[in-house]
């Protein structure tokens, strides 16, 4: 394993522990958009499909750039003082006024989703977050896919409040860490979510 994808992996398991634990959003928006960039940099360079790939394909007036700039736009108010001239203090005020935990589902779902794609693994937690994300974004799935196996995991979960999803997240990910079936799957990662010291 490369050290990109070992840095992605740490970067993507620490925020991922953390947003299940519903722990520091600022940690995990950071920590997410950063594994998310580099894992989605490796699946460029092997001539993977990424998440960015196919929002690009399906979303025809927003390009590369612009993509970027909405993914990124927390992100980057959580990392720079300054503007890019390097003097100019940035003036964050409203956009981070507008940031809530919400704004870690999208970027931890296509960071894992193009971790997959480049290791043809995920760890459990991460396998139960990419259904529960799913479950919880009803209207962003393609109309004829079966909603069956997320809807009797998480059953009327985008009806309930965010306190009551991240609890029910986290239940779902305690009753499936150890399941003996997902853990003999080639396609399960074993590792623990966030490295050790």
């Amino acid at each position: 394993m490369s050290i990109k994808i070992q840095i992605a992996r740490a970067q993507l398991g620490t925020a991922l522990d953390l947003f299940i634990r519903d722990r520091d959003p600022y940690s995990v928006h950071s920590l997410a958009c950063g594994g998310s960039e580099i894992v989605e940099g490796l699946a460029k360079e092997a001539d993977l499909p990424s998440i960015s790939t196919h929002i690009l394909q399906t979303i025809p007036d927003i390009d590369q750039r612009k993509l970027k700039r909405l993914r990124n736009q927390h992100w980057n108010a959580f990392k720079h003082f300054y503007e890019q001239d390097g003097k100019t203090v940035r003036d964050d005020e409203a956009l981070m006024a507008d940031f809530a935990d919400e704004a870690n589902d999208a970027v931890l779902f296509g960071g894992w989703l193009d971790y997959l794609l480049v290791t043809k693994r995920l760890p459990v937690e991460a396998q139960v977050f990419q259904v529960w994300w799913y479950a919880t974004n009803p209207k962003s799935m393609n109309p004829d896919v079966d909603p069956s196996p997320w809807q009797s995991l998480f059953p009327k979960i985008d009806t309930q409040s965010r306190e009551e999803q991240k609890r029910r997240l986290r239940r779902a990910v305690e009753r499936w860490r150890n399941s003996k079936g997902i853990l003999r799957d080639p396609r399960t990662e074993l590792e623990p979510l966030s490295p050790k010291a």
